[in-house]
């Protein structure tokens, strides 16, 4: 059954449920002298017992590819994108999930459902954003970048500044522009790499933090529209 950690951690508790039900219904079957009827309705049951065990490893490896996107996602954030960001990502997808599996009581797996849909639903927002906000500080960058460094900008600063100093700043058109692109650059010498890095960094941080809070919001709109609506058909 299991092939990898998680999937052996994640989906043992309920597996085992399933063999103890599928054994149960065997010694059933051999022990007992059921009807025809009784008998079909044993195969029938061992049968769906057979399909949920192959569900339930589908939903194991789909659980482990979650857990390693939330895992990959929060990490990055924490660590790289926004270290000092207050969002941050609520419960730990895969322990409230191994909390549902292994819970004995009704009760407790079910507020463990309650706490890994809390996560996995701000997993799926941050991932979300992250997605958008990637396209946005993209397009925010190059703007900032051509309005600075773009040739147009470069040739109109320098031709302004030669006509301001006069007889100081003799030469030629592309001269004069290439000039000014070196002082531009000089700027930032020996830092130029972390301050592209970070400013795209910062600008998808800003993005990022934006469309996880519209989305939050929108999760919540709809979530009120639909108590309304169970509400008023109550």
């Amino acid at each position: 059954m299991g092939k990898r950690l998680l999937a052996q951690r994640s989906a043992t508790a309920w597996h085992t449920r399933l063999i103890q039900a599928e054994e149960a219904l065997r010694r059933a079957a051999e022990g007992a002298n059921p009807t025809p009827e009784g008998k079909a309705a044993l195969d029938e049951a061992l049968g769906h017992l057979d399909r949920l065990k192959v569900d339930l490893f589908a939903a194991a490896e789909m659980a482990e590819t979650l857990t390693q996107l939330d895992q990959l996602v929060w990490g990055a954030w924490s660590k790289k994108i926004a270290p000092d960001s207050a969002l941050t990502r609520e419960g730990s997808f895969a322990q409230s999930l191994a909390r549902v599996l292994s819970e004995g009581d009704d009760e407790r797996r079910g507020k463990a459902l309650d706490e890994t849909e809390r996560a996995l639903a701000s997993t799926r927002r941050i991932t979300a954003a992250l997605i958008a906000a990637i396209a946005q500080a993209a397009e925010r960058y190059a703007s900032r970048h051509v309005m600075r460094f773009g040739v147009d900008t470069i040739e109109k600063v320098a031709q302004a500044e030669n006509g301001r100093t006069g007889a100081a700043r003799i030469g030629n058109a592309d001269a004069l522009a290439w000039r000014k692109y070196k002082e531009l650059m000089g700027e930032t010498a020996g830092a130029s790499e972390a301050n592209i890095e970070a400013e795209i960094l910062r600008a998808v941080a800003e993005f990022a933090e934006g469309l996880a809070g519209t989305f939050a919001s929108a999760e919540r709109d709809s979530l009120s529209a639909s108590q309304r609506e169970v509400g008023g058909g109550s």
